[in-house]
């Protein structure tokens, strides 16, 4: 477990919990958004970004976003914001986080790469 809350955090927290306090579905949300600024690595391993990442807090998933995203790529920022915005999710300095990859052992597994055609 990480304790990063400070005032004047250089984070912040998307909480997957509705202004109307419901859980925000589906469940792997913050997956899906931190994957639109993932990346694969030179192994071929997907890698979420150093900016935005899946965590949980107080037993709740969430994302976790570094402030200076908004400097670096301010159009990531902004369709981040907007998520939230739009899905009326609760955003909260950052207090106590879960980060997955910290919590669980993963074993990794190498699979060789395809092509795939499509036919349209």
């Amino acid at each position: 477990m990480v304790l990063c809350m400070q005032a004047g955090s250089e984070f912040f927290l998307i909480l997957g919990i509705t202004s109307e306090g419901r859980p925000f579905r589906p469940s792997d949300w913050a997956e899906r958004l931190c994957g639109a600024l993932a990346s694969y690595d030179n192994r071929g391993r997907w890698m979420y970004s150093n900016y935005a990442q899946p965590v949980i807090c107080q037993g709740k998933i969430g994302v976790r976003v570094e402030k200076i995203l908004q400097d670096v790529d301010p159009a990531a920022y902004q369709f981040i914001m907007a998520f939230a915005s739009g899905n009326r999710l609760r955003i909260e300095p950052e207090e106590e986080v879960i980060h997955p990859q910290e919590s669980i052992v993963v074993q990794e597994i190498v699979v060789p790469a395809r092509k795939l055609t499509f036919a349209m």
